[in-house]
């Protein structure tokens, strides 16, 4: 079965490598020989076409900046669906990517999240409702859709009515399971560097309120990831006062992944909405004591107690507290990254490749 895989973000993207991209790399690498498949994602400074790892690439649009390079990859990928020569496309849905779907060729929708609950707090009002428009109208013709969580169905199902709704998930790698916990002195945070969507405000603010309780004795704060908002993010700790105790360390390998993770005493995810939360699943199922935002998927993912703690989304003092009880609390530490261990083996890659395989043999049957 010949299989066309559209997403705009990649894992080396500058702007958007996010959680989606790594999914879609492991699910066909998974695959391996049993499909046909090519990643089509968009182009980006140093992007390259080939394979990895067994998974082939295709890139498409412009190179820069990135609102263009969005765009025109948009214009290519609904010519591509259009005239391309496949059995069956998945479509990794966002409404920034503006493709036009052919109604007559075999193509399944992949979402992890829809943008209208939350547009209008992102962008204001009047564009904040354009954007939810937009949305619905482009849903609303869907006639199967793949959801990364459970809690995806209650958002997508007013949005596409007639659609056949799959929860295929998302995974984690063996190696995460495999990270030997040496407990350092630090907190971290990993992910995309996008302030509203992954909260990094809340992060930050919480932080600042944690080094006023707790002093010299707080750890220090590492944010590893890339993202279109670095340099603001850098600005706010110095607004806060905190950019002594801040480390940037950008894109990191996947080996100093596993090594931070293994000595992180605490992970922090405040995102304000989640499709999934890979990187929640990553470090429950590397032994590390999470506290994330009761937002989107997460509550699903984080299973609490046993995965982590929850604390209110945008609530900085919630944050804080929670992190510096579990500072505080050598026990409760070690009890959380034993259970949350056990809790992230419903997330192995080979059970999400087969349901995902699943959803491309019901699409292409049906069409």
């Amino acid at each position: 079965m010949k299989v066309l895989h559209l997403i705009y973000d990649d894992p080396g993207n500058p702007w958007v490598a996010g959680g989606g991209a790594v999914r879609a790399f492991e699910i066909y690498r998974e695959l391996g020989e049993r499909v046909d498949a090519t990643i089509v994602s968009g182009s980006y400074p140093g992007a390259r076409e080939g394979t990895v790892e067994g998974v082939r690439y295709r890139r498409l649009g412009a190179r820069r900046p990135y609102a263009w390079s969005r765009l025109t990859y948009a214009a290519a990928a609904s010519r591509l669906l259009r005239r391309g020569d496949y059995d069956v496309a998945a479509f990794e849905f966002s409404v920034y990517t503006p493709i036009l779907l052919p109604g007559d060729r075999p193509i399944g929708l992949v979402i992890h999240h829809v943008t209208g609950p939350t547009a209008r707090e992102r962008f204001g009002g009047v564009v904040g409702g354009a954007v939810a428009a937009v949305e619905r109208r482009m849903l609303r013709r869907a006639r199967h859709i793949s959801l990364s969580a459970e809690w995806g169905v209650g958002q997508v199902r007013p949005l596409a009515p007639d659609a056949e709704l799959h929860v295929v998930g998302a995974g984690v790698g063996e190696e995460f399971f495999a990270v030997e916990r040496r407990e350092g002195d630090y907190l971290l945070f990993f992910g995309r560097l996008d302030v509203f969507q992954k909260g990094l405000d809340t992060l930050l603010e919480a932080y600042a309120g944690l080094r006023g309780r707790q002093g010299a004795a707080t750890p220090p704060l590492l944010v590893a990831g890339r993202g279109k908002d670095a340099e603001v993010v850098e600005r706010m700790a110095r607004e806060l006062g905190v950019a002594d105790h801040v480390r940037l360390l950008g894109p990191v390998s996947d080996a100093r992944r596993l090594e931070l993770l293994a000595g992180a005493r605490v992970l922090l995810m405040p995102s304000r909405f989640e499709g999934f939360g890979l990187v929640a699943a990553e470090a429950m199922a590397a032994g590390v004591p999470l506290v994330a935002s009761r937002a989107g998927s997460l509550p699903e993912v984080v299973d609490a107690p046993r995965g982590g703690v929850l604390v209110p989304p945008e609530d900085p003092e919630a944050l804080a507290g929670a992190v510096g009880a579990l500072l505080d609390d050598d026990r409760r530490r070690a009890e959380l990254s034993a259970s949350a261990r056990e809790s992230a083996r419903r997330y192995l890659w080979q059970s999400v490749a087969d349901r995902h395989l699943r959803f491309l043999e019901r699409v292409a049957r049906e069409s």
